[in-house]
């Protein structure tokens, strides 16, 4: 009880912080799918410089390049050691200081994933491929900070549970991504700000019906074989097919997280998007695997857009197979959907089971839900209280005194007329 009410407190102390401090802070609003339709040019957009194309252009040949025997393996990051997370978190922090590219490395990468540029990146069938090559190349400019850096995956269902409550995971404790509870201000990207000026915010769990993947419908969509073509996980009917897609379930950890990440424009310039579409990567993969196995072949690619009558949009020509792909014009949409990267450049370790859960402290086995859940071991709790708690306390204490002490004047001068 008492911590569910230091969250809320937290929440309302730091939305205020958002809300007044920040004036310099130009926040970015969501994309309106209709104005993709409707408004925009069809053909090939990217909101980088040619400068910021260039390099990535030269990230992608080097992404090609870099192979690795045995070859990488990217892993759920509570498998992860001390020291791997610590070698990751400071190369992500050297990407965000590397100005050799401006405004910075980090940010140029998380400029990609804005403005029109989405219109072909979600909602049809080259959100899958596009997003691969894309977390490629983020992988390949984290790698160039540290080459003994693969990226890890956040596989969020092992924190869709009821034992307990899912806004305490561990992944937004200092000792992984940081606070979740407003301005990212602990963790290894604390004071982190964007080109906008506007500092990494999060609001964990804000919306009590907003709910992480679920596990039924991603083990449908990686085992049950009635589901086996692409058309039957991407986002392209209408709101009741969404959910029981990858992109449809793909949306809620953004929704979940709120602040930065819940807003298409501006969501991958928190270093959570990278983590959690590395899960995503891997459920597809995982997909993938599924029809190979059925005898259908994971690299067609289907031109299917989302059409929405309400919004009065039709994606489809966003997700033409032989179309240039957004900011990454040496390749076409199809081209995503190779099979010359996983297995080749890297492979995914499967997520955790039980009954070991890949002897992981931050997770468990459970018998209740027969799968692993997430918890937060005792010794990962901060041992020092944070900013926010500590104002409540003191405010605690100076009413208190406040109190105390009118009631003594009003004592003393009660006895003072006495006497007179």
């Amino acid at each position: 009880m008492i911590r569910d009410l230091l969250f809320f407190f937290s929440v309302v102390l730091n939305q205020a912080v958002i809300n007044g401090i920040e004036s310099q802070c130009i926040m970015l609003s969501e994309i309106n799918f209709s104005d993709c339709y409707q408004d925009l040019s069809k053909e090939y957009y990217c909101s980088l410089t040619q400068e910021q194309q260039i390099w990535l252009q030269y990230l992608w040949k080097a992404a090609l390049q870099d192979r690795s025997k045995p070859i990488r393996k990217r892993r759920e990051i509570r498998t992860w050691s001390l020291k791997e997370l610590s070698t990751f978190f400071r190369a992500l922090n050297e990407l965000k200081n590397d100005t050799t590219v401006k405004p910075n490395k980090y940010d140029t990468l998380a400029l990609v994933h804005s403005n029109r540029t989405l219109c072909s990146a979600h909602r049809g069938s080259n959100f899958l491929g596009w997003h691969r090559v894309y977390l490629l190349l983020f992988e390949t400019a984290i790698r160039q900070q540290d080459n003994s850096v693969t990226l890890p995956y956040w596989d969020s269902v092992l924190d869709n549970q009821n034992i307990t409550d899912p806004r305490h995971t561990v992944i937004f404790t200092d000792q992984f991504l940081g606070n979740g509870d407003g301005i990212v201000n602990s963790g290894p990207f604390k004071h982190w700000r964007d080109i906008n000026n506007c500092p990494l915010q999060r609001q964990v769990s804000r919306i009590n019906h907003t709910k992480l993947p679920s596990p039924d419908i991603i083990n449908i969509i990686e085992n049950d074989i009635k589901v086996r073509y692409v058309a039957d996980v991407i986002d392209h009917l209408g709101k009741a097919e969404q959910k029981l897609t990858i992109e449809g379930q793909h949306n809620l950890p953004h929704e979940w997280i709120g602040g930065t990440m819940d807003i298409l424009n501006s969501s991958a310039r928190d270093p959570a998007f990278i983590l959690h579409h590395a899960f995503i990567d891997y459920v597809w993969e995982k997909f993938r695997q599924k029809q190979e196995r059925l005898g259908e072949n994971p690299e067609f690619y289907p031109p299917l857009g989302k059409t929405s009558e309400t919004d009065k949009y039709n994606l489809t020509a966003f997700h033409t197979a032989n179309r240039i792909m957004d900011c990454f014009p040496w390749m076409e949409n199809k081209d995503g959907y190779r099979s010359n990267y996983v297995g080749i450049l890297y492979e995914y370790e499967e997520s955790p089971k039980c009954p070991n859960c890949g002897k992981s402290k931050y997770l468990i086995c459970s018998h209740e839900l027969k799968r692993c859940i997430g918890i937060v071991p005792t010794d990962s709790v901060d041992g020092g209280l944070p900013t926010w708690a500590l104002i409540i306390i003191i405010f605690v204490i100076v009413v208190v005194v406040g109190v105390v002490l009118v009631c003594v004047f009003k004592f003393h001068s009660k006895i003072g007329y006495t006497r007179l």
